[in-house]
């Protein structure tokens, strides 16, 4: 059995896997979300670049794990749609630009989720993740 909560995670041997209090978390998210938001720029303005592409997905896919374990599941579950999404970018650039625009969008949702005194982002997640979810 595993037991979560918003500070800490507990493991099935009893003890605590993680904690970040909230403030911390919300500080390494917005250098993270700083981050992404530059790759992915970077990735506007290349084009397809195979290797910075899984960087971002890679990155995604390890912030999805720290949100989820916060028990921040709206948060957890936009970047792991962006983490896909990237995976099986096929190296079109037409496609690319929009997977980049909408994982763009994703970054800004989840500022908003983590602070919703932001403005801009709104609440777009449902738009955003169907259009992740759109094959090619």
């Amino acid at each position: 059995m595993r037991l979560q909560n918003r500070n800490f995670s507990v493991g099935t041997e009893g003890r605590v896997v993680r904690f970040i209090p909230l403030p911390e978390f919300k500080q390494e998210a917005s250098e993270w979300m700083n981050t992404m938001t530059d790759h992915l720029h970077t990735l506007e303005q290349k084009g397809v670049d195979s290797k910075l592409t899984d960087y971002v997905a890679n990155s995604m896919d390890i912030f999805h794990r720290k949100a989820a374990l916060r028990g921040l599941n709206d948060i957890a579950d936009l970047a792991l749609h962006v983490a896909r999404a990237l995976e099986r970018t096929p190296n079109q650039n037409e496609v690319a630009k929009r997977v980049v625009f909408l994982s763009l969008a994703a970054v800004s949702q989840i500022q908003w989720l983590l602070n919703p005194s932001v403005e801009g982002a709104g609440k777009n997640a449902q738009r955003i993740v169907g259009g992740l979810l759109q094959q090619w």
